[in-house]
């Protein structure tokens, strides 16, 4: 069972709301969609995999999926957390199309695509260093249970061959598809119960308690500026901004469209990119407004937890998993997100909007 279910992270949600509130002529840069891309290509992956933990039998399995707790002075984090009393299991999920090449020597993946060839990260070296990371934060709790690695590749047509090696990698290197088999096979090799089950329920709910998604800076990855971005709230239906506040509604004035809510995402978006907090002159300046009043009703409606008073009152960003998860602008615009088979090297390792 679930602890928690997977949202989208912090990372694509920044995405997502940038390009809303880029101007249209910076929506299309290359680097810009690949990087989106590649995150949203690896959270799809991560989907599919608790789909199929979705059907795995054992009930006693506590899944933690994408989680990022710090031990000392750093953050670890782990695609896929599974509890039991027996033992932990870390699966680092990938999600790489075409053919991979997993060379145990030199310790690397290569992917092969037609005549292109990418390098990655280790997954069996990477999913090794999270389980470090987090034998060390068990002992904290003074927990000490076995704690097994599994770097599932989520794409089932993805093919995977492994140079003449250990053994074991084959069970370190796995499809999606075969995780059943791979779990069952750690339930038959530790057969004595370590915890109770009253302390695995505590280092989940420890485990939520200390979660700490990764925020994303944006404006700074990119070198974005105000001039870059949209002034006010754009129509949902032409495109047009700043659209109108009329009598508690918003009105285009271009294609006469009426919305109740339109300052709903905007405000969400600042969160997401600017800070977690906003007050009621920032809500004026970001939504193009002078009316206090109407600021306050607003920022009321969307019933946010607040701190302080009058002027110095603060409206505080939902967690995580409270934020939208659709993307009807992307979907409206999927032209902008067609950027899925330039070749990596044809892009510039760093990149700027100007």
């Amino acid at each position: 069972m679930f602890a928690e279910y997977r949202t989208k992270p912090y990372v694509i949600l920044c995405y997502e709301a940038l390009f809303r509130c880029l101007l249209e002529r910076y929506r299309t840069n290359e680097i810009l969609i690949a990087d989106y891309n590649r995150y949203y290509a690896g959270f799809r992956g991560e989907k599919d995999v608790d789909y199929k933990l979705a059907l795995y039998p054992h009930n006693d399995f506590l899944i933690h999926p994408d989680i990022r707790l710090k031990n000392f002075n750093h953050y670890f984090q782990i695609d896929t957390l599974i509890l039991t009393k027996k033992f932990f299991c870390i699966l680092e999920i990938k999600n790489i199309s075409g053919e991979l090449e997993y060379d145990p020597v030199l310790r690397q993946l290569i992917q092969k695509k037609g005549e292109v060839e990418n390098g990655y990260k280790d997954p069996i070296l990477q999913a090794e260093a999270q389980k470090v990371n987090l034998v060390t934060w068990l002992q904290k709790f003074n927990i000490n249970i076995p704690v097994e690695t599994i770097s599932v590749i989520s794409n089932p047509s993805t093919i995977i061959r492994i140079k003449e090696g250990d053994t074991e990698i084959y069970n370190k290197l796995i499809h999606a598809e075969s995780l059943h088999e791979h779990l069952d096979k750690l339930s038959l090799k530790y057969t004595k119960d370590v915890l109770t089950k009253s302390t695995i329920n505590k280092i989940s709910n420890t485990i939520l308690n200390e979660n700490t998604p990764y925020l994303p800076n944006l404006f700074k990855t990119y070198n974005i500026s105000e001039h870059h971005l949209i002034k006010g709230i754009q129509c949902p239906n032409c495109q047009h901004y700043p659209i109108n506040r009329l009598y508690k509604k918003w009105f285009c004035p271009k294609c006469s469209t009426i919305n109740h809510k339109a300052h709903e995402r905007v405000i969400l978006d600042y969160f997401l990119l600017y800070k977690n907090t906003i007050t009621n002159k920032k809500c004026r300046q970001l939504l193009q407004i002078t009316s206090g009043r109407t600021a306050y009703v607003i920022l009321n409606s969307m019933k946010l937890s607040q701190t302080g008073k009058n002027s110095a009152r603060e409206y505080h960003a939902p967690l995580l998993k409270n934020f939208p998860q659709n993307s009807d602008f992307l979907s409206r615009n999927r032209s902008i997100l067609d950027f899925n088979n330039k070749n990596k090297s044809e892009i510039e390792d760093k990149f700027y909007l100007n």
